[in-house]
């Protein structure tokens, strides 16, 4: 055990610096101090196994220390000695929770009974460490999870009951899943509890984390000629072996007290996967000497899309999106970070050209959601599923029309808005008057006929604006309005702009 002697009386120090090896050759000292605050510095550095110390001593006394020391995580024993019998000193000492309480001048036998009874304390905490540490998955966790310091009383449990050395070889596999599924988790483990069977003499501990959507392989304790990277690589980088929609990270430390630090590195770096592809697991430290191009942003793309989206063209949007996808995936490298860049500069401009266009609302998406899923992306599923997320929300979600008159009016309108069809003409094909078919328009919409047919025509013409390179009067006339200077007064008393304006302030 190692002592540290804390006490302001020379005389007395000396006699236990003294009398402890004589009780145990294996009792060391491993420092003194003459008062409390130099007895915490030494505390602190030596970290020792047990504390003897006086009470009252100048500058710091022995309770403030032992509580300074044991609020800072200290724990050591503590033995105090003291002049004084009175009550409260006693009952401070009990509240710290020291161990041995004794009262000077000391006789012999106290104290060796003293020191036996903290050596057999101290066996105790011994034996039921592992049931405070934990097994191993749970002490790995733990480290990985910044939740337990390697300490010398942890590095001593895995050295005896794991045979894991400070300096034992740990390597660590973590794969990240853009979507956690029972389906992907449980195909996973299968797989590679079928790949561990062919090495049955290998070391390993498997964890799942669905809160950071992993699992991680842990393998230790094999031989430095093993090769397990290859080995990992040549399993999961096969054609029929591929993880899709995962993101894999890899590295080996050769001191567990690194072991933290490299895995939160990996999960840093699991986002390269979308420049290099999911047939590469990223192996840190190597990812450091990825050399990348500058990525310009595919602009005509986006044009395109604006283009295929006006023209209400499912399929040309498609292609547009697909193009777009693989504009990132020719033989440059672009950083992960450049692409998702690119990627928050199409959505967010997709949503101010639909917004502009009347396609989209406030209420329909939420653009702060949206450049969180781009910013976790580590894979091009993740991406995919941020724009896929942008398109879905294009679909229609205004209130349904009850009123079925209502209801074939409107339709109507969208299918002959641009010959200039009247309330007059769709009260006669549905046999009613207009009189009533305005009061139902009204009630059911919330805006008058007139007024409702203005603002269709209008949003038809800033998409046109927005995404065709149409002349105004050939916008005009798809609107609806055969004046081109009617629509432009139109258009401005609509909007408080006039087209040319519109689509300059917004294209």
């Amino acid at each position: 055990m190692k002592f540290l002697i804390v006490e302001d009386e020379i005389r007395i120090r000396e006699g236990i610096r003294r009398l402890l090896p004589k009780l145990d050759p294996e009792n060391e000292i491993a420092g003194e101090a003459e008062n409390g605050e130099r007895g915490l510095a030494l505390i602190q550095k030596l970290r020792p196994d047990v504390i003897i110390t006086d009470v009252r001593m100048p500058v710091m006394d022995g309770l403030a220390m032992l509580e300074a020391a044991y609020r800072e995580g200290c724990a050591a024993k503590a033995i105090v000695l003291s002049a004084y019998s009175e009550f409260e000193y006693a009952r401070s000492a009990l509240r710290l929770g020291v161990t041995e309480y004794l009262l000077k001048p000391i006789n012999l036998a106290d104290f060796s009974c003293a020191i036996e009874r903290v050596k057999q304390e101290m066996e105790r905490d011994r034996k039921d460490r592992p049931e405070k540490i934990g097994g191993l998955d749970q002490v790995l966790r733990n480290i990985l999870n910044g939740d337990m310091e390697l300490e010398d009383e942890v590095l001593d449990y895995l050295k005896q009951r794991f045979g894991i050395n400070r300096t034992s070889a740990i390597a660590l596999l973590v794969t990240y899943f853009e979507e956690w599924t029972e389906k992907n988790r449980a195909d996973f483990l299968r797989k590679i509890k079928m790949i561990l069977m062919e090495r049955p003499g290998i070391l390993y501990c498997i964890q799942e984390d669905e809160k950071q959507r992993e699992i991680r392989l842990l393998l230790y304790n094999y031989r430095e000629n093993d090769n397990m990277k290859r080995w990992i690589q040549g399993h999961f980088l096969r054609e029929n072996e591929k993880v899709h929609g995962a993101a894999m990270g890899w590295t080996e430390v050769e001191d567990i007290r690194l072991l933290r630090e490299n895995y939160e590195a990996v999960q840093q770096y699991l986002e390269w996967t979308i420049p290099m592809g999911d047939d590469v697991i990223i192996s840190y430290p190597e990812i450091l000497n990825i050399q990348t191009e500058l990525c310009v942003y595919p602009l005509d793309i986006e044009e395109q899309m604006k283009a295929a989206v006006c023209a209400g063209d499912q399929e040309k949007t498609k292609k547009c999106l697909k193009r777009f996808q693989r504009y990132f995936q020719d033989k440059k490298l672009y950083s992960p970070q450049n692409i998702k860049d690119c990627y928050a500069r199409f959505c967010w401009n997709m949503i101010h050209f639909l917004k502009e266009a009347g396609s989209l609302s406030d209420e329909d998406i939420d653009q702060r959601e949206l450049l969180d899923l781009i910013t976790r992306a580590k894979t091009w599923q993740g991406l995919e599923d941020a724009v896929t997320e942008l398109l879905r929300e294009r679909k229609d979600t205004r209130n349904p029309i009850d009123n079925l008159n209502v209801r074939r009016a409107v339709a109507m309108i969208h299918e002959f808005y641009r010959t200039g069809i009247t309330l007059d003409e769709i009260a006669a094909r549905l046999g009613i008057t207009p009189e009533y078919l305005g009061t139902q328009f009204h009630q059911e919409m919330g805006i008058n006929f007139s007024a409702y047919v203005r603002k269709f025509r209008i949003e038809k013409a800033k998409k046109l604006l927005l995404g065709t390179d149409m002349k105004l009067y050939e916008i005009a006339a798809q609107a609806g309005y055969m004046d081109a200077k009617y629509f432009s007064r139109v258009f401005k008393a609509e909007t408080g702009m006039l087209p040319a304006e519109y689509r300059k302030t917004h294209k």
